[in-house]
């Protein structure tokens, strides 16, 4: 299991559109393979591994291949784990008079699209302590791919960048 702590991937993208400036940040998790380089290698441990227990079958050790049959279903149900959220993120978009929140949680996708005007962000610098953005009345947590030690600079980023969407220049 990854904790959830343990990757980041922190990117600010500051782009001018033809209503203004729009400035992004991405926190995802950082996975070593893709979903499909997952398969790809799953297979070729498959592969091996069948040709290992064919091979003590043919020897007359039976026991061997539904012991190796076993191994690559537990392994390919805990790849399938894997693979379903090494693509989660969440990311927050600015733009003047427009704040986008996003999360991806393996298949679910959810977006909120609130006023930077009456945007809230706060952070008690506590270990494990969310991002916390409200608006009138609700409250959105945030930050679960960013390292602890990345928190309070993107807090202190991220109230800035607030602001100039609230009142551009």
């Amino acid at each position: 299991m990854i904790p959830e702590d343990s990757s980041l991937l922190l990117c600010n993208d500051s782009n001018q559109t033809s209503t203004g400036s729009a400035e992004r940040w991405v926190f995802k998790r950082n996975c070593a393979l893709t979903p499909r380089q997952l398969l790809s290698w799953y297979l070729s441990l498959c592969g091996l591994t069948m040709v290992i227990a064919i091979g003590f079958t043919a020897m007359g050790f039976w026991i061997v291949l539904p012991f190796a049959g076993l191994e690559l279903l537990l392994v390919g149900i805990a790849f399938v784990i894997y693979a379903r959220h090494a693509a989660d993120y969440e990311a927050i978009e600015l733009r003047p008079g427009q704040l986008r929140l996003v999360w991806v949680d393996g298949s679910k996708l959810t977006e909120i699209e609130w006023s930077p005007q009456w945007a809230k962000l706060s952070y008690n610098g506590r270990y494990k302590a969310p991002l916390v953005i409200r608006h009138r009345g609700q409250q959105v947590k945030m930050g679960k791919f960013i390292a602890e030690k990345d928190k309070s600079a993107l807090h202190l980023q991220l109230r800035s960048a607030l602001a100039r969407a609230t009142y551009p220049v």
